[in-house]
């Protein structure tokens, strides 16, 4: 199967890593940044552009990975360059249908997994969502993923959305507390450092326990005297103290 895989962001990037690294036939890149597409294909020695009409038009597969809001504009702008192709997009909150319009064989291959610029996924350990109403499809798509991951599963757009909402309060959420938190250790002067092993047990003791036989805190045991310490200290951090105090009573309500 030949790939191409249009957009080279922070998931793009990661997925034309592993695309190449396991010989899975990606033979084209496309990204409006010139030094960064031309810098991965010639490193990667596959086909690449900045100009999407220059695009290979006999591909087995295009995947889009670029950013949601954008996404049915570049199927707009592909379907014009490519008749008849089989197009996925990666996006967790996006339906398989925004690409309905552009093209009848359509999916989405989406990994759920935070990525980062310089920071390599196993994806043998992401677990790959795949929806499809193309049997054909759906059946290249399920073993092109069994050959990158171990975990690999057909969902709907509507069980999908759910999945990302879900994802984004663990991840994106809970990154966000690093970041406050950060805030209270940087204005006294205090060692971020000193969290990082309670941050890592937090996130080792969710893979063993469900989260709510794990929940710890003045929350969590109606500790109140604490809580109301807690917010006095944060009279000065206004956004830290609602969040505190957000979180506090979904605790307790819990």
């Amino acid at each position: 199967m030949k790939i191409g895989l249009i957009g080279l962001g922070n998931a793009g990037s990661q997925l034309a890593r592993v695309l190449h690294r396991k010989h899975l036939g990606l033979v084209a890149i496309f990204s409006r940044d010139y030094d960064k597409v031309s810098q991965t294909g010639k490193r990667k020695r596959i086909f690449y552009t900045n100009d999407l009409a220059d695009f290979p038009k006999d591909l087995d597969l295009y995947i889009l990975a670029v950013p949601d809001d954008v996404i049915g504009e570049v199927a707009a702008t592909l379907s014009h360059l490519v008749e008849g192709g089989r197009v996925v997009h990666i996006s967790g909150s996006q339906p398989s249908t925004v690409l309905a319009p552009y093209f009848e064989r359509h999916g989405v291959f989406y990994p759920l997994q935070t990525m980062t610029k310089g920071r390599r996924i196993k994806f043998q350990d992401v677990p790959i969502l795949i929806t499809t109403p193309d049997d054909e499809l759906r059946q290249d798509l399920l073993d092109l993923a069994h050959k990158i991951s171990n975990h690999v599963h057909i969902i709907s757009d509507e069980e999908r959305a759910w999945l990302h909402i879900a994802a984004v309060i663990v991840n994106n959420f809970t990154n966000h507390l690093y970041a406050l938190a950060e805030k209270i250790t940087d204005a006294r002067d205090l060692p971020f450092d000193l969290l990082r092993p309670l941050i890592l047990e937090t996130a080792q003791k969710v893979q063993k326990l469900d989260p709510q036989k794990a929940q710890t805190g003045p929350a969590a045991r109606g500790d109140q005297e604490t809580i109301d310490r807690h917010l006095q200290k944060l009279e000065n951090y206004p956004d830290i103290l609602k969040v505190y105090q957000v979180l506090s009573d979904s605790l307790r309500n819990r």
